[in-house]
């Protein structure tokens, strides 16, 4: 049967209106694919797989220990952070050694995303014979505070200068006193300083504070005791480790020892007086402290 004109005119039009459609929506869908996909694609490669880092959610001092607590676990792309980022197996491992601590090289911010060249791994421990002490006949510095590392000195009236205790961390610190946490050997030197700085009045023992402690090693100790604690020190006290019985017998001179004595012989006939004298303020200042701190406990 012939087609009437009208409807072949009429499907003509309909099938070339799909046909103008379909061209329209590959049209459509080849721009889509080009100007979202494919470039969603491309700054994925860009970006990197995702992974996992850790950022810090407080600041941090140099020298400062980072702890579990310090640290907010996040997912980011792996071209977005620095090669030597800190990642889950690199972190677990580092809090694994049974040795020293994670701490901070340099200053750090909140929101820091934590790298290998940020941290390292220090050569502090706790040992059996470490115990928190207090001291008030040192001379502080100004700006120093809790958390800051240390050097304590002490000057003689011929000026020599030494290094008792390198590189202690002030743990506590109320007007004129600080608390450290010292080792055997370290509590000895210390005992042996004071007794020698009361008894030579124009003495002066001292705390000098590390710049950035993070990054700088401890210094050496320069102190010779006096010879009852040299023997001490060497003898067969389990208190005391044997490492630090070996490194502190290699460090001892008996020049600067000598040294000392002879300054410390002009002082023999005052020498239970000063030493006495010294005492009796150091347990004042101590009660004061005491008294001080409580009072502070009490007012809250």
């Amino acid at each position: 049967m012939p087609s009437n004109p009208m409807q072949k005119k009429a499907r003509n039009s309909f099938l070339l209106g799909v046909i103008i459609t379909l061209i329209i929506c590959l049209i459509i869908g080849g721009l889509f694919y080009f100007f979202v996909i494919a470039k969603d694609k491309q700054s994925e490669k860009q970006r990197g797989a995702e992974v996992i880092a850790y950022a810090l959610n407080a600041d941090v001092r140099s020298g400062q220990e980072i702890t579990s607590n310090l640290l907010t676990k996040i997912t980011v792309y792996q071209n977005m952070v620095p090669s030597n980022y800190i990642d889950q197996a690199v972190l677990s491992e580092m809090q694994s050694q049974e040795e020293g601590q994670l701490i901070a090289k340099v200053n750090m911010y909140k929101n820091t995303i934590l790298t290998k060249d940020l941290v390292s791994r220090s050569d502090q421990k706790i040992t059996d014979d470490v115990r928190y002490t207090e001291y008030n006949m040192l001379s502080l510095p100004t700006s120093v505070k809790v958390g800051d590392y240390v050097d304590v000195r002490i000057t003689f009236p011929n000026g020599l200068d030494l290094i008792v205790i390198s590189k202690g961390q002030i743990k506590k610190l109320f007007g004129d006193t600080i608390g450290l946490e010292l080792s055997e050997d370290e509590i000895l030197m210390m005992e042996s300083a004071i007794v020698e700085a009361y008894i030579m009045p124009a003495s002066k023992l001292y705390v000098t504070q590390y710049v950035e402690p993070g990054n700088q090693s401890a210094a050496l100790n320069t102190y010779t005791p006096t010879e009852e604690v040299q023997a001490l020190i060497k003898s067969g006290d389990n208190n005391i480790q044997q490492e630090a019985k070996d490194a502190l017998a290699a460090q001892f001179n008996d020049g600067i020892r000598t040294n000392i004595n002879n300054d410390k012989s002009q002082y023999n006939a005052e020498e239970l007086e000063n030493i006495e004298k010294r005492l009796e303020e150091e347990i004042e200042n101590a009660k004061a402290a005491r008294e001080a701190y409580l009072s502070g406990l009490t007012s809250y």
